[in-house]
């Protein structure tokens, strides 16, 4: 079979009955299967022509849907590289220049990597200042605590004595200097465990209305000596228990009241508790300290709640304090996520106020803890066998002078090493144990003494009161802790509450 443009021209020129012989058969059929590689290479080469252009259509367009994106991600990246910034000298960038971009912001890395190795030396520097302030007022605190303890103690001993009658005043006088002092003392030392966030509160049952009296009386004799009257106003809708930290709300209140005394004289200072709502387990009080003294210039209002700040100058010089107090009770109540309030009338007096939600509860048998100091009329502590590791001598003075008047038998040592030996040789109810020692401190000879009686009570007796020492000691196996200067009732009890018992072998 022909191809039809073949058979048109083999019928136009030989015609249809003209006889063909082989040679021009062989030729024509040649001629013919040339016809048929044309028509096929013809094909292929349309068909191929249209696939490339189809291709070409979507790589175009594909192409150009890719410089459209570079173009959005471009000016993306340009749009947030200038929210990033605040230079004044920020350049405008092209659309196009992606280079450019780049080497800008290889430039911004390499500022911001500088900037965070410097923020970081900053952090180690602040660091290392932090801990040399907490170390130098653990020092300060020890070295301060240590002579003042003498004083307090003998001070004590000697209003307990017999003395003449025209140095009543001035023994009272030197008690309250020291008193003054140590309350200065714990005060920084409190602002600087608030500051470092080392405060924890504790959650115990007490009662509030016992507790309020008790800050009152504390600050009777004062009220007495500025011709001021100390009255209690207490809801008696609030439960009788409330759950919370009695030393601490105690300090609130306690430093807010000593205030208002303070400022005021010839007048009244009210303890205002009063309750604003209640739930099922919870209560919501108000507490206000008012007082109709001094008050305080507006401008003045919010000045003296930061640190080492009273409201002027001449308060400082007659009245005198650190203007840590505010700042203090401050600091603990946004512990206890509360915050003071101030209405003052220059000349008409101060109300300070703060608002606590407190737990409660309605068991009236659970055992209280107020936080209050312990009063002991008679104390005794005969057959009691106590151990005293002092190396100050003035310090083991006023403790053995104690000591022997609650009737223990005292054993003094001088050094941990010495402590030891005392206790291989001799028999303990207790120990008393300061920590800060030539030779051997009271850390490594609690260990010791721990391996070699488990069950001998060791209490520290150091005038270290930071956290970090406190800690300390009870990791090393003491299990009680007085501060220097002591106050003589509480460590009669932390004896008596620790000491083995008096029947037991020892």
């Amino acid at each position: 079979m022909y191809h039809p443009l073949l058979k048109k021209q083999v019928k136009k020129l030989l015609g249809d009955s003209l006889p063909l012989n082989e040679d021009i058969q062989k030729l024509l059929n040649a001629v013919n299967e040339s016809y048929q590689n044309f028509e096929r290479d013809k094909e292929l080469s349309e068909h191929a022509f249209a696939i490339s252009e189809t291709e070409y259509s979507d790589i175009t367009d594909k192409l150009r849907n890719e410089i459209n994106r570079r173009k959005r991600s471009v000016a993306a990246l340009i749009d947030t590289i200038r929210s990033l910034e605040n230079e004044a000298d920020f350049k405008e960038l092209g659309d196009h220049n992606l280079e450019e971009i780049i080497g800008y912001l290889k430039v911004q890395i390499d500022k911001r990597k500088q900037a965070e190795i410097e923020m970081i030396k900053a952090k180690e520097v602040a660091e290392k200042a932090a801990l040399a302030r907490s170390e130098f007022l653990s020092m300060m605190s020890h070295e301060i605590r240590t002579p003042l303890n003498a004083v307090v103690g003998f001070t004590y001993l000697l209003l307990q004595g017999n003395y003449l009658p025209e140095q009543d005043e001035q023994l009272h006088l030197l008690k309250f200097s020291a008193e003054n002092l140590l309350a200065l003392i714990n005060d920084i030392l409190d602002f600087n465990k608030i500051e470092s966030g080392k405060v924890a509160l504790e959650k115990t049952s007490f009662n509030l209305l016992k507790l309020i009296n008790q800050v009152k009386n504390t600050n009777f004799t004062k009220a007495q000596d500025n011709g001021n009257t100390i009255r209690v106003m207490f809801d008696t809708q609030i439960p009788s228990i409330i759950i919370g930290d009695p030393l601490r709300l105690g300090q609130v209140i306690n430093n807010l009241v000593s205030n208002a005394v303070k400022f005021t004289h010839n007048g009244v200072v009210i303890i205002e508790a009063m309750m604003l709502k209640q739930s099922i387990d919870t209560v919501q009080i108000q507490f206000s300290i008012k007082d109709n003294g001094i008050g305080i210039e507006p401008e003045n209002q919010q000045r003296i709640f930061e640190i080492f700040t009273q409201a002027s100058d001449s308060t400082t010089r007659q009245y005198g304090g650190s203007g840590l107090g505010l700042a203090i009770c401050n600091g603990l109540l946004e512990i206890m996520q509360s915050h003071i309030s101030l209405e003052s009338t220059p000349g008409k007096g101060s109300t300070f106020s703060f608002i606590l939600g407190m737990p409660f509860s309605q068991d009236e048998g659970v055992i209280l803890n107020d936080g209050s100091k312990i009063v002991v009329s008679d104390p005794d502590l005969s057959g009691t066998r106590v151990l005293l590791v002092e190396d100050n001598h003035v310090n083991t003075l006023v403790a053995t002078t104690f000591l022997e008047r609650w009737n223990t038998k005292v054993d003094t040592a001088e050094n941990g090493h010495e402590a030891i030996e005392k206790v291989m040789a001799n028999k303990y109810h207790v120990i008393l144990m300061d920590l800060h020692m030539p030779e051997m401190d009271g850390y490594d000879a609690c260990e010791q003494i721990v391996k070699l009686k488990p069950t001998l009570p060791i209490i520290a007796l150091t005038a270290s009161a930071m956290l970090n020492i406190r800690d300390k000691a009870f990791e090393v196996g003491m299990i009680d802790y007085v501060t220097k200067p002591f106050e003589p009732n509480e460590l009669y009890e932390k004896i008596r509450k620790n000491r083995l018992p008096l029947d037991s072998p020892l």
